[in-house]
């Protein structure tokens, strides 16, 4: 299965040279995944959070990016 992510937050910090990236993706099922990415100039942390679709109405979270 392979998801489509909207980006719905990109954000780079020339003081600290720390990017955060944050992305959306409606899964089959009605849920959505939250996926966080944090990028610094010696490592990558990632986080991934589910939100059932008991809590979601088949619209998306947050507005993505253009």
């Amino acid at each position: 299965m392979k998801l489509q992510y909207d980006v719905i937050e990109d954000v780079f910090d020339d003081t600290t040279h720390i990017r955060t990236m944050t992305e959306q993706a409606q899964l089959p099922s009605g849920g959505w995944l939250i996926r966080t990415t944090l990028y610094t100039p010696n490592h990558i942390t990632m986080d991934v959070t589910h939100v059932s679709d008991k809590k979601c109405k088949k619209k998306p979270l947050f507005k993505p990016i253009a």
